[in-house]
């Protein structure tokens, strides 16, 4: 199951988080929360629970063995490290191949689903291993508590990566109250949105634009373009989505991505997508090497559940080298550059590099970039991109404003208006709930419409 499946968005969330405001004690409210996180996963496959279940266990004993380790040296609760990576790798290995996790969401990707939700699971749970072994935290030894960090429908698809001293303290005490859940539910309703709405349209087009039988100058820069504002709006949604069941449930978590600049180039851009991830490769490899495993895993689900391609993995290496060049450059001399000279070059950049993702072997690849430059071309607009360009213009718009500086700027100056007076607030608060309704409710239909159609 995923965020935006309409049984988990219209009776399993609500009832989690109505549920809830029963009892202020932390353990009811994780038990509600395991609860129904259990029937989240069930909802897949009956056996991936057990595979989560026994996962947690793992890690549990794990953590336990290497802190009694480290009294004796570093070098003996390493070796428990080691096996929890392995044990962590073997599971997103079995679990993806197996499918466990079941991609009944608009997106229909396998690939975008499946292997990243799984991977955010399955570091999020080394991490805390890793965590005990580097002292950062005790181990923990109530089981319970560690059931919920393991266990959370908040935590379990989509990032960030939890670290578990981050959210320990929220676990054993925290309140759900009208104004978490009020926000919580904005920021679902955002995300649902933008997986529901923008990022099926999105794909569409980057299908039609990118379909190598009917190549045409316009829709190989349209495609490309959808490509990659399909990859995002599903990182950005889920992200979202996961945020709000967070603080509807009463925890307070990062968000996973960031808006994109060009400020540190395509280190910028990499960690704009996975901000926790690069951050917990930064704690365990530094700089230099957090650029290139980030890249690495990257480069690995995108080749072996993607474009399924050697030269995506190429590719993913080239990516990683050009993050180890950055870092040696040092961010802080990047960031001299003339902002009007590094947004075209990380255009470029990531045109040729990323869109790699996009196609199964370097013959479609090298077919897209001349139709890019107009060589090979039937003609300029095919019928296909025409049609789906003009049928969503307006979704298409609002998707471009919200990710461009005028987004940020309209939210900006409703906030600088809120400020005014008590009044203005109040009229700003309003507008706000109301376009989260209307957003959720159209949200909700169409999700319907679709899955009645499907």
């Amino acid at each position: 199951m995923t965020y935006s499946n309409l049984l988990f968005a219209s009776v399993i969330l609500p009832i989690s988080v109505l549920a809830t405001m029963f009892d202020r004690s932390a353990e009811y409210k994780n038990l509600i929360l395991c609860v129904t996180s259990l029937l989240f996963v069930i909802w897949g496959k009956a056996f991936a629970a057990a595979a989560i279940f026994l996962s947690v266990i793992v890690d549990f004993v794990l953590a336990i063995a290497a802190e009694g380790s480290l009294k004796r040296s570093k070098q003996s609760a390493a070796v428990f490290m080691v096996i929890d990576f392995l044990f962590n790798a073997g599971l997103f290995v079995w679990l993806t191949h197996n499918e466990l996790f079941t991609s009944d969401s608009a997106l229909h990707l396998r690939s975008a689903l499946i292997p990243v939700g799984v991977g955010f699971y399955t570091l999020k749970n080394f991490s805390y291993v890793y965590d005990v072994y580097s002292g950062r935290i005790k181990a923990e030894r109530n089981i319970f508590c560690l059931l919920t960090y393991g266990m959370s429908y908040p935590f379990l698809l989509a990032g960030p990566v939890v670290r578990y001293g981050d959210v320990e303290p929220q676990i054993r005490k925290r309140g759900t109250d009208l104004s978490k859940i009020s926000s919580g539910l904005s920021s679902f309703a955002l995300g649902f949105a933008k997986v529901t709405l923008a990022v099926p349209v999105l794909t569409k087009l980057a299908n039609a634009g990118l379909d190598p039988k009917e190549p045409t100058l316009i829709g190989a820069w349209a495609g490309m373009i959808a490509f990659f504002g399909a990859a995002y709006f599903s990182f950005a949604g889920l992200s979202d989505m996961g945020a709000g069941c967070a603080r509807m449930n009463g925890f307070d978590c990062e968000v996973n991505y960031r808006p994109i600049t060009a400020k540190h180039m395509v280190g910028g851009l990499v960690n704009s997508y996975n901000t926790s991830m690069a951050g917990f490769f930064r704690d365990i490899c530094g700089k230099g090497g957090a650029a290139f495993l980030l890249t690495a895993v990257f480069g690995l689900i995108g080749a072996g559940f993607y474009a399924q391609s050697k030269f995506a993995m190429a590719m993913g290496a080239v990516i990683a080298l050009l993050l180890m060049i950055e870092n040696l450059l040092s961010y802080e001399a990047i960031e001299k550059i003339p902002t009007v000279l590094k947004v075209p070059v990380l255009f470029v950049i990531a045109m040729l590099t990323f869109s790699a993702f996009a196609f199964g072997n370097f013959g479609e690849w090298k077919s897209w970039l001349g139709c890019l430059m107009g060589r090979g071309t039937l003609y300029q607009l095919s019928k296909a991109v025409k049609y789906i360009i003009i049928n969503n213009c307006w979704l298409l718009l609002i998707a471009l404003i919200s990710v461009t500086p005028i987004g940020r700027g309209i939210n900006g100056a409703l906030t600088a208006y809120g400020e005014k007076s008590p009044k203005a607030y109040g009229r700003v608060r309003t507008l706000k709930t109301l376009l989260t309704a209307l957003l959720l409710i159209v949200t909700f239909i169409i999700a319907a419409a679709e899955t009645a159609g499907a």
